[in-house]
């Protein structure tokens, strides 16, 4: 026989001393009082002495067994055996929740954390079929416990147990393999809480199943809360933990470029982030790099500290326009020391990272020119497209403000720029706001010819609108007595990379004679969405940077053109060696947001939407090589005028690609990067204390899947709590019984 609540046992059993102590209370009340009569009393007590004894002895025993009984039939005794039938209620319940989120694929010596829990749960069901009664088994994972928490059904429901399916569920359970998603406790509880509640001769029984990874269980009384309604539902609720360490492992966690995407035949910038989450240095890491199958050189890690991210970055050039893809992939061994060895990491699902993107031949670039004679537009327009055999990968127009109310051309231009622009209409001004609110990137270059009262007002708009900061008036720059001080003092932003460095002496030939000074009363904002990128000798910002929505501003309070105006030449800015180099940079900044490659994480919906009048209504999808790489044929929906191509959930890392046929011309190939989402490899748990300091007032048992044996408790049998019930009663009839003849009671005087 066990006990669903065994914890109830130790508080319980030792009230059964309390007949016996109530009894020696009772004897230290009794006084000596001698009467006459007593001698009478004291022979007939002599006659039946044994008889007396004996009653108030079994008086007693039947008192503690009633205490004894009240408190097994609380603690939910249950009967292993087949006479257990003939007692009690003998439907078991077990209710299994399994984590196979990848940080499960944790790996030692000829082990895995995700192995050892399919043990447990085989040892479980190998237990389950050899007990009597009823046995269910319900499995619910984590990657799939959010489509049964959103009302979808779902694998492993309510499944009977014997011999027969017994086998078919083991070997189920051998197919299965850790799924690449983070998926946490949370969506899993919710989906056991959704099941129907146990029927009255149920007995449940709850097995949760995890690695119990600090990142989803510590400070998280959500997740606790609702593990407690859960354990109101069940008989027991027993946690399993499948590792006993954390080990150390390193993970790409970010592949994607510098500042958005370059044209075709323009290198482009990317950076490769590694993370640290083991204990140790990580040493000597090398990332290979393969660009659409053809490999590039590694990327080096001298070191990586613990806790620590590392980027780096590595040149790449896409040659033609169309669908191209990268990979970056860790080979996992050798990068911790420990002990005088070398020590691999323990997830391998997290080594590997995918970028994928379609090439444009260029990117439209639209210059709103406002200065008089147009010499602005001409500056920046040559700086983009110099022409020739430089291929920058900009196609500039330049077009007049009106050009600004036609607000379905503005969505296919990279960036914008107004330079020395007067004013703006009120059409114009919010097809601005909602272009860069959309994710685009808005250059201003200010002018002689700027209107301030209406920069201020509409533009700044106390701090609300596109403009970082409120105008004063242009201002010259005074000259310093120090020889030699450049005008401008650069930050470390990527946009003044080409000023670094042994290259520094660019910036001693640039010359700012005119700027717009700052309103006095404007204060940089504490919330860090505005910034000074660079700044002239005498303190004042010079290129201001703002987010604003999903875009971003960027002013340069200076005229771009060297010419004269009626203050005189403003600067010489545009002239600098480096300027198209910091013009390309500029406009590769501002349109990072809007040349975003196509990146997607496990467990997002991958759709692709094409317009119908374009398209045949027809795609196929080819799955990474991870899924075996097959083709699905599918038919797109049509919605407003769109082709919808839904290839369903992102359940595995890899490039999908998607193949479809224009009306008109060759078939097009598109391309998706689905990644796993980062974190989940930090492999830092909580142990047995950690878990009972987060899980504070839950009835639950904790056990390493490591200790855990064949011959461990089942909790399947017979419930013996309504038989127990029942011989209660029968004893308390008993005792009354006994108590009254064991007691002393005067006969009633008869009447004459």
């Amino acid at each position: 026989m066990t006990f669903l609540f065994q914890s109830l046992l130790t508080i319980g059993l030792p009230l059964i001393a309390l007949p016996l102590l109530i009894h020696l209370i009772n004897l230290r009340r009794h006084r000596r009082v001698e009467w006459a009569a007593m001698d009478f009393l004291l022979e007939s007590q002599k006659r039946n002495k044994k008889w007396i004894f004996l009653r108030q002895l079994l008086l007693m025993l039947l008192r503690t067994a009633a205490i004894a009984l009240v408190v097994f039939m609380l603690a939910g005794p249950v009967l292993q055996f087949q006479w257990g039938r003939f007692f009690g209620k003998g439907t078991t319940h077990h209710l299994v929740l399994l984590d196979d989120s990848y940080s499960m694929s944790d790996r030692w010596d000829r082990s895995t954390a995700f192995a050892e829990a399919k043990r447990i749960v085989e040892q479980l069901l190998d237990q389950a079929t050899k007990q009597p009664g009823d046995q269910k088994l319900t499995l619910l994972r984590f990657s799939r416990a959010g489509e049964l928490a959103a009302g979808a059904e779902g694998e492993g429901l309510e499944q009977p147990l014997s011999r027969q399916s017994h086998e078919e569920i083991v070997a189920k359970l051998n197919r299965l393999s850790v799924a690449e998603s983070d998926a946490g406790p949370m969506e899993t509880i919710q989906a056991a809480l959704s099941l129907p509640e146990p029927t009255e001769d149920e007995t449940r029984l709850v097995y949760l199943i995890s690695d119990f990874r600090k990142e989803q269980w510590q400070n998280n009384p959500e997740t606790g809360e609702l593990l407690s309604q859960l354990r109101q539902q069940a008989a027991q609720l027993q946690l399993i933990q499948c590792v006993d360490q954390s080990r150390p492992n390193l993970a790409i966690t970010s592949l994607e470029p510098e500042s958005g995407i370059r044209a075709a035949g323009v290198e482009t910038w990317m950076q490769l982030a590694v993370t640290n989450y083991g204990e140790q240095p990580a040493e000597v890491v090398a990332a290979t790099i393969l660009q659409n199958g053809h490999k590039l050189p590694a990327v080096q890690f001298e070191k990586i500290a613990s806790g620590e991210t590392v980027t780096r970055r590595f040149r790449v050039m896409f040659a033609t326009a169309g669908a191209h893809q990268l990979q970056a992939k860790l080979d996992g061994s050798g990068f911790f020391q420990r002990k005088g060895q070398e020590q691999g990491d323990a997830v391998e699902i997290d080594n590997t990272r995918y970028f994928a993107c379609d090439i444009p031949a260029v990117f439209p670039v639209l210059l709103i020119d406002g200065s008089r004679d147009g010499d602005d537009g001409y500056y920046l327009r040559t700086a983009l497209s110099p022409g020739g055999s430089s291929k920058p990968g900009w196609n500039p127009e330049v077009q007049r403000t009106e050009f600004l109310r036609q607000h379905d051309q503005l969505d296919k231009f990279a960036a914008i720029c107004l330079l020395d622009v007067p004013r703006l209409d009120e059409p114009e001004v919010a097809a601005l706001e909602n272009y860069v609110e959309q994710g685009g990137g808005l250059g201003v270059f200010l002018g002689p010819r700027v209107q301030k009262t209406f920069y201020n007002e509409r533009l700044y708009r106390d701090g609300e609108g596109l403009l970082p900061m409120m105008l004063d008036v242009p201002t010259q720059l005074l000259a310093v007595a120090e020889p030699g001080t450049p005008d401008i003092k650069v930050s470390d932003h990527p946009l003044f990379r080409i000023f670094g460095g042994q290259r520094n002496s660019f910036l001693s030939v640039a010359a700012v004679n005119f700027y717009y000074a700052i309103d006095s009363t404007w204060r940089l904002p504490e919330s860090g969405v505005t910034s000074v990128l660079a700044s002239l000798r005498n303190g004042a910002p010079y290129v201001v940077d703002k987010q604003f929505g999903d875009g971003r501003v960027v002013v340069q309070l200076s005229k771009l053109s060297p010419k004269s105006t009626n203050l005189g030449s403003w600067s010489n800015w545009s002239l600098n060696p480096v300027f198209p180099v910091y013009a390309n940079e500029l406009i590769g900044y501002l349109s990072a947001s809007r040349r975003q490659s196509e990146q997607r994480e496990i467990g997002t919906e991958l759709i692709l939407k094409l317009p119908e009048a374009a398209y045949e209504p027809e795609a196929e999808i080819r799955q990474p090589r991870s899924k075996g790489g097959e083709t699905i044929v599918v038919t797109p929906n049509v919605e407003e005028g769109q082709y919808v191509i839904d290839a369903g959930l992102g359940e595995v890392s890899g490039v999908w690609e998607f193949e479809v046929r224009p009306r008109q011309g060759n078939v097009e190939r598109r391309l998706l990067a689905v990644n796993v989402p980062p974190g989940e490899g930090d492999l830092h748990h909580l142990d047995r204390e950690g878990l009972a300091r987060q899980l504070q007032g839950i009835d639950y048992k904790f056990s390493l899947a490591s200790q855990m044996t064949a011959a461990g408790t089942s909790f399947a049998g017979f419930r013996l709590g309504d038989t127990f019930f029942y011989v209660l009663l029968g004893m308390l009839v008993v005792e009354q019984w006994l108590a009254y003849k064991t007691s002393y009671h005067s006969r009633p005087i008869k009447s004459v």
